[in-house]
């Protein structure tokens, strides 16, 4: 039995220099193979009526631009986005225009939550102040399941491990606010928060995600078609239905909305569209695209070594730096593909997100340390002795 599979395409620049502007020409911009999705799942999942709606948003969050979906690479020929789904497997091509291009953030395929993210107990005075004011703000109850206090979380939707640095420069790159409201600067702030039960709380950004709409792709009557068009709602999403606790409780079914705070502390919906492309990709982002294209690390290496251009056509890329070529001069092109969430960060910043990554990685390795010792000391601690021998 075949499997019909749906696969999206979106473009990406072959080279992008440090420091220079974004060149646009046609020739610097390829086609890369970026969700690949099983038309089974896509039924199993299914949130919308207008599935077309859904796809052009899906791709538009881990691109970071807005689009329209065409069956033809060369020529932009939109699809009609009130069809239902051909019944055989289908490439679709996402088309930007220069001035998307410009302003493209690709979302970055490793913003899942840690266990540390989940379960730390480090008490902070900022992390005390986060849990207060993010219960206060959602009247002290999960927004999806009104579960009492007792069993919530006060959820960092952007991980607590990624930072301030890393927060300021997403937000900054993926706002469309020309008051810049949306713009968040502390990964503490209450606006980075929701209250959850502690079960979501564990599959958010991965098995569950929230849908803020309307968004560029899709109106609010296209979730529930009673609904008013430019209602503003959160939905539930759920992307693996067989799991009946990922909501919390198994009476709740994937299309139930959360309860929205009328306060102005409430997240942006740019911080919902991260969490909801982390879980687009987690199931649907391809290989290629994990691999070749959204790939962060090696960007800030080579800007902070003085490096002046990134190239990435091919695994036989080769990476510029100051004239000379080949290995030796910086990281692997394959790890410095698509890097436009850092291309314009100051020094400060690209610091600021180096410093969050040793963080985390010295945090892991503390937990290996203890865990290992602990496991030794269970094995060395002698047995009780009887008193009488």
């Amino acid at each position: 039995m075949s499997i019909e599979l749906w696969e999206v395409y979106a473009q990406f620049p072959r080279a992008v220099t440090i420091g220079a502007e974004l060149d646009i020409s046609p020739s610097n911009w390829r086609w890369i193979h970026c969700l690949t999705l099983p038309l089974q799942t896509l039924i199993a999942i299914q949130i919308s009526q207008k599935p077309y709606k859904w796809i052009r948003y899906a791709i538009g969050v881990v691109v970071g631009a807005e689009g329209d979906l065409s069956l033809r690479p060369d020529v932009l020929d939109a699809v009609d986005y009130n069809a239902s789904l051909p019944t055989e497997s289908t490439t679709l091509y996402y088309h930007i225009n220069d001035e998307e291009r410009r302003r493209m953030s690709p979302a970055d395929p490793n913003n899942v939550r840690t266990m540390t993210d989940i379960t730390s107990s480090v008490a902070t005075v900022r992390r005390f102040q986060f849990h207060k004011e993010v219960a206060e703000r959602d009247g002290d109850a999960c927004v999806l399941t009104n579960a009492n206090p007792d069993y919530c979380d006060a959820v960092h939707l952007l991980p607590h491990s990624k930072g301030d640095a890393y927060i300021t420069t997403y937000t900054q790159r993926r706002s469309r606010d020309p008051t810049g409201t949306d713009i968040v600067q502390d990964i503490n702030s209450i606006r980075n928060g929701l209250f959850l039960n502690a079960l979501t709380h564990r599959a958010l950004g991965t098995n569950i995600a929230f849908l803020m709409t309307p968004n560029f792709a899709m109106t609010t009557s296209d979730i529930n078609p009673t609904a008013p068009p430019t209602q503003t709602r959160c939905t539930a999403h759920a992307f693996t239905p067989g799991d009946p606790f990922a909501l919390g409780t198994p009476s709740l079914k994937s299309g139930t909305p959360i309860r929205i705070s009328a306060s102005p502390e409430w997240p942006p919906a740019i911080i919902f569209d991260a969490v909801y492309a982390s879980s687009v990709l987690h199931h649907f982002g391809s290989q290629t695209l994990k691999d070749e294209t959204l790939s962060t690390g090696g960007v800030v290496a080579a800007a902070q070594a003085g490096g002046k251009e990134i190239a990435g056509e091919s695994a036989g890329a080769t990476v510029r730096c100051n004239g000379r070529k080949g290995p030796e001069c910086g990281p692997d092109p394959l790890d410095m593909l698509m890097t436009l969430p850092y291309i314009l960060m100051t020094r400060e910043e690209r610091l600021g997100v180096t410093r969050a990554a040793q963080e985390k990685a010295q945090a892991a390795e503390q937990t290996r340390v203890r865990e290992k010792v602990e496991t030794w000391m269970k094995q060395v601690d002698p047995p009780e002795q009887d008193p009488g021998i």
